[in-house]
């Protein structure tokens, strides 16, 4: 039986953006995608972006869906005159454009007007990670960095920080089903997983606590 990393992903807000043609409107994946998962472990590890080694392109994932959390529409107006040149210019390239200075002193959609943006985040999510390195080496490191990020790890977005606890320990591959989930009346729950290197997913049954508190004391006998 080999060992696994488990991390926890919940908060007031996640956003795993899916692939967007333009900056305007980004919508979030219903979970946590394999490019957000390797960033935060990058980022914990201390790699810059796109400096990471090939290795971390190489775990192994599994994602348990505690809460699916509701998907929240986050608008805003941008005025030409505050958009930033940055930002106008990597629209217009998306668009086909050449950003020259006429367009770049206009929103590239409005054309002089107010642009609206839009961002869909999910909110109350909570999920489960399993994560497998494919050498002992690579798992210590991992481990270790996960109790003490090098850059603040963060859930899609740097404004939205993970809730308490984020890092749970190392374990045997098969111990995912064993941590209980919280709420209900009945004693177990059926939730779905995730295998980020297969399509679909699967269900397994899972032990319920009713609070926060009794789910802490049972991980913590887990792990």
């Amino acid at each position: 039986m080999t060992e696994a990393l488990y991390i926890r992903l919940a908060g007031p807000l996640q956003s795993w953006a899916g692939p967007a043609i333009t900056g305007n409107f980004v919508r979030t994946e219903p979970r946590p995608t394999r490019s957000g998962l390797v960033g935060l472990l990058a980022g914990a590890c201390g790699y810059g972006r796109g400096e990471y080694p090939e290795w971390l392109t190489q775990l192994h994932f599994q994602i348990r869906e505690d809460n699916r959390g509701t998907l929240v529409d986050d608008f805003h107006t941008i005025n030409p005159r505050d958009t930033e040149e940055e930002f106008r210019s990597r629209l217009l390239l998306a668009m086909g454009q050449r950003p020259t200075k006429k367009l770049l002193n206009s929103t590239p959609d409005g054309q002089g007007l107010t642009a609206i943006t839009e961002r869909t985040y999910i909110a109350d999510g909570e999920f489960i990670v399993q994560i497998k390195a494919g050498s002992r080496e690579h798992q210590e490191l991992l481990a270790e960095k996960l109790r003490q990020p090098h850059f603040v790890t963060y859930l899609g977005r740097k404004a939205f920080a993970p809730s308490f606890p984020f890092y749970l320990g190392v374990g045997p591959d098969d111990i995912l089903a064993r941590i209980p989930t919280v709420g209900g009346e009945e004693p177990k729950k059926i939730l779905r997983f995730y295998a980020l290197d297969d399509y679909g997913y699967t269900t397994t049954t899972v032990p319920v606590v009713k609070d926060r508190n009794q789910w802490l004391t049972e991980v913590s006998e887990i792990f």
